[in-house]
């Protein structure tokens, strides 16, 4: 049997942990004992020396650190006989683990693994859009195929510096951008402050999670106003893909989602010449001034809207419309490998109608009218807060000038 008590952290200070194996046991535990780094070695705490030609000063400092290191190692000495009592004591059906290791250690942490914790937090979080819930179950998915690659169970207190340089280094190995790694610590780490909220402790390093974690911005698609104006210039025989057209050129003057404009009826339709509309997402209330080509669309389907699309089929007519607007253009962005590699991205050339998606329209309608219009009436269109966070919204809609924007509109056109 061997216990060892070991560091692996190169910073001043280093979390102590203890490593418990036998025969085909190998099991770690992190402590919640610190020691200075590079004075604990093969179960042995490393004292300072004092040399020839120290100071009084230094002989004195030198003592106080010895004296830290001494408590240190009656603490180590006391979590090993803990550690042996509760090996002693065990039940037969105990299975001497990882977990097992840390309930010995750190009873309360243990009880529950990080996964565990994560998905009380789900189940704690009221009012998740499903969405959402589909989203954050995914991370666990991601999380549970880390701890399965590198046999171990993680716990609030593992989350460090430590587990993002490792969880890092595995998401990079997997293919995961950037990006999608900064969105996965980022959840982890609102998981972490939940439950130190609750009084669990957690690492302070947990605050770091997300810093440098440089992400490659992606080049966006959108359409310019003259392509609206080809697409818009169809004749289409296919009722379907009329019905789809209708819909994207409307997005572009709408500024909306698609599971916000795609739920547009009569009755979203005022008598002061807007469309009013409830986000999905944010419940914000935006107020949108009804341009020519919006009134037209109207008038075609007798004073309401055109025929809803689910996304996938939305998704997948506007790309056959764009091909038959002749957008062509090869784009070089970031994207999917593919379906079986979930977030994983790859730099990708295809034609730009190929690239076009249900989201296109509100791209397009903040990259067309961004300095030709007020920003805070393009923000109160669109719900943005601020120009830097593209889904922060206002909760409630500002009655705004409908005349005056509706004109900054129609001359941004």
């Amino acid at each position: 049997m061997a216990l060892t008590f070991y560091t692996q952290s190169k910073k001043d200070y280093s979390p102590i942990w203890v490593r418990y194996r036998q025969h085909s046991i190998d099991a770690k535990a992190r402590t919640t004992l610190y020691v200075e780094t590079g004075r604990l070695k093969h179960n042995k705490i490393l004292k300072h020396k004092a040399t020839a030609s120290s100071d009084a000063h230094q002989k004195k400092l030198i003592s106080q650190k010895n004296k830290a290191l001494d408590s240190v190692k009656q603490q180590i000495e006391l979590l090993e006989i803990k550690i042996l009592d509760s090996l002693n004591n065990r039940k037969e059906t105990d299975v001497v683990n990882s977990k097992w290791l840390t309930r010995a250690v750190q009873p309360r942490l243990a009880d529950k693994t990080f996964i565990e914790n994560f998905k009380e937090f789900i189940d704690q979080k009221k009012g998740l859009k499903s969405k959402t819930i589909v989203n954050l179950k995914g991370i666990i998915k991601v999380l549970k195929a880390y701890e399965d690659d590198k046999n171990i169970s993680l716990y609030l207190i593992s989350i460090n510096s430590e587990f993002k340089i490792s969880f890092e280094d595995w998401a990079d190995t997997k293919g995961y951008s950037k990006s999608t790694l900064k969105r996965y610590l980022a959840v982890i780490k609102t998981v972490c402050f939940h439950f130190e909220k609750q009084g669990e402790k957690i690492s302070h390093y947990v605050k770091y999670l997300t810093q440098d974690i440089a992400t490659q911005s992606k080049k966006q698609i959108f359409l310019t106003i003259d392509e609206i104006d080809t697409i818009s210039n169809l004749k289409l025989k296919d009722e379907f893909l009329d019905n789809a057209r209708d819909w994207l050129v409307l997005s572009f003057y709408l500024g909306q989602r698609h599971s916000d404009f795609m739920r547009a009826t009569k009755k979203n339709i005022h008598k002061d010449g807007t469309i009013r509309l409830s986000q999905q997402k944010t419940d914000a209330k935006v107020q949108i001034p009804i341009l020519p080509k919006t009134q037209e669309i109207i008038n075609k389907y007798n004073g309401g809207f055109p025929k809803p699309l689910s996304v996938a089929l939305y998704n997948q007519r506007i790309k056959e419309v764009c091909k038959l607007a002749g957008l062509n253009e090869i784009i070089s962005t970031t994207g999917n490998k593919g379906k079986t590699n979930g977030n994983k991205s790859a730099e990708v050339k295809k034609p730009k109608y190929e690239l076009v998606s249900s989201h296109i329209g509100r791209r397009s309608f903040v990259t067309h009218f961004y300095g030709k219009m007020k920003t805070p009436d393009i923000m109160q269109i669109t719900g943005h807060k601020t120009e830097a966070s593209f889904y922060t919204y206002l909760n409630e809609a500002r009655e705004i000038d409908v005349k005056g924007v509706k004109k900054d509109m129609i001359s941004a056109i």
